[in-house]
Parts: structure tokens; sequence; C-alpha cells
């Protein structure tokens, strides 16, 4: 399918006139599709260009220019995936797929929150190497009583439309995984809720119904979730044109630019700045627009199933 720019927020009239001849500006047209109905939270349009243009970083950047300027969601894709054809979708699951960092909730019991909160927002802001503030941020948690972790993950919320697009995703046949560099324990349960095909994140180790501090295995950091990305896909025969990428942090950009479409949602500025396409004003279920569905679709899958 063709190349397209995707705009999600409070869309007026004048304002979609504007950006048609923003987009003539920059030589280039196509036709616009309503994907919302009156009454949805927020409105979408989805603009299928005549080509792709020969330059999509440049693109790219100016539309996250007028994204920042407008509180509006301008979301270049170079191509479009085919939901209907079944694929592979990976979500990074701190602040993703829940609205939380397990860290910084486990910090919180320990009574160190504001100390390892810090260094979780340094790293995903990417200024400091994620395996190197993991570590650190682990061993400031040693003694900790791991009975805290069932309180920690009934108080987390999930990110909202996460329900919705998992129904969907299934429906058509996607396999579904979580790349987490957080923890087996609360990526089993996300998985186990919404039926998802397979986890890979980090593993605690605890002895004596204590953590100790350390970790089993190998980190999940952004080039392991890239690799997972990669050989998924190989081991469940899936075409690399229908990969689907979501994530917040600098550890989720090199899954997000391997992905046939990579979503930043609700990102950090470097993340916004470096993904391919960053996502503000909508949950999970936003990326069924991005997939080029209608709000009366999703809402007919969802309400039957």
């Amino acid at each position: 399918m063709s190349a397209s720019i995707t705009l999600i927020g409070s869309l007026t009239p004048e304002y979609l006139d504007q950006f048609t001849v923003w987009l003539g500006e920059k030589g280039l047209r196509g036709s616009s599709h309503l994907l919302t109905q009156e009454g949805d939270i927020v409105s979408v349009v989805q603009i299928r260009l005549a080509s792709a243009t020969t330059n999509s970083a440049d693109l790219r950047a100016a539309l996250l220019v007028l994204s920042n300027e407008t509180g509006i969601d301008h979301i270049y894709q170079a191509t479009m995936l085919d939901i209907k054809a079944g694929g592979l979708a990976v979500f990074d699951m701190d602040s993703t797929l829940i609205k939380a960092e397990v860290m910084d909730e486990l910090a919180i019991e320990a009574g160190i929150g504001q100390q390892i909160s810090a260094i979780t927002a340094s790293a995903m802001r990417g200024e400091i190497d994620f395996v190197e503030s993991f570590v650190q941020r682990l061993a400031l948690l040693k003694g900790l009583s791991s009975d805290v972790m069932d309180g920690v993950y009934k108080r987390i919320e999930h990110m909202d439309g996460i329900s919705t697009l998992m129904t969907v995703l299934h429906h058509y046949g996607w396999h579904t995984a979580i790349l987490s560099g957080g923890f087996t324990y609360f990526a089993d349960r996300v998985q186990a809720e919404y039926g998802m095909s397979e986890v890979h994140a980090n593993v605690l180790e605890i002895q004596q119904n204590e953590l100790t501090g350390k970790h089993l295995g190998p980190i999940v950091d952004g080039e392991r979730k890239k690799l997972l990305l990669t050989n998924i896909a190989e081991a469940q025969k899936i075409d690399p044109k229908q990969t689907i990428a979501c994530g917040d942090g600098a550890n989720d950009l090199l899954m997000l630019n391997h992905a046939a479409l990579g979503v930043a949602l609700h990102a950090k500025p470097l993340v916004r700045q470096q993904s391919p396409c960053p996502m503000n004003n909508l949950g999970l279920d936003g990326i069924l627009y991005l997939l080029g569905m209608t709000s009366m679709q999703i809402q007919a899958l969802t309400t039957s199933e």
C-alpha cells in the first residue's frame, strides 16, 4: 500500500485545509480519509499520498515540528502494513503496555523511590547507558521482600487501548510479544491477561524470599530487543514488512527503527525525534488507525469478541 500521513488530535476543517496547502508546498498530494466518527475522543484523518517522498527523514522532521507546535500528531509512514495479513507485533512493557516503570515501583517499596526514579528517567532519555543503569538500580533493591511484587502489580494501571489493540491483532492472527527491560514476574502476568504469544524480559534473582540485587540470564537491552524482533519474525516465518514495534524509551529505538512500523508511544523527546512514528494523542489502540482501520471497524471487532 502507498505512503501515508496520519493526523491524530483536535482537527478542524481549517487546519486540514492549511495542511493540504503545506503538503502541496512540499510537492506532495494525496486523498484524505476520515477514520473516526463524531463523538470519538479524538479525530483521525489519514492522507494516502500519491507517492512516497524522496527524503523521508526531512519530512518526518518537519512533521515533528508541526506536531510539537499544534499538539496534533503528524505521523508519516513510507509504506502501509496489511492488518488482515497478520504479522508480528512486539512491545516494550514499562510505560508502554503499563503506565509505570516497575523498577521505580519496587524502589518505592524499598523506600528509595526518588533515588532510583532519577536513574530510570535518565536512562529512558538516553543520557546514560541502559545496562549500566539497570545494574545500578537493581543492586539498590537488594534485600527487598519478594512478597511486595503482587501488590505492586495490582496497583499498576494498564495503558489505554491495550485490550482493544490485542483483541483486534489476535483476531487477524498476529503474533504478539513483550520485549521488556523490566521483569518476567510482571511481564508474564500482562501476557496472560491479554493472551499475548510470548515474553522476553529480565529474571530477578530471589533467594530466601528476598531480591538479591542481581538478575539471571542476559539483560534485555536495546540491542537484544532488536535481535529478538528479528529472530521471532524468522521463527514464525513472518515477512519483515509485516512487523510492528512499540515503545517509549531510548532502549526501544533500535527495534522501533528496525520494524516496518515503529511507534513511539508518549515517548521522551529524544525518542520522538529519532523514532519513525511518534504518537501522543491516543493509547495503544492508536496503532490500529496507523494500520488504516476506522473506529467503526474497530468497534465491530471489539464488541463481537
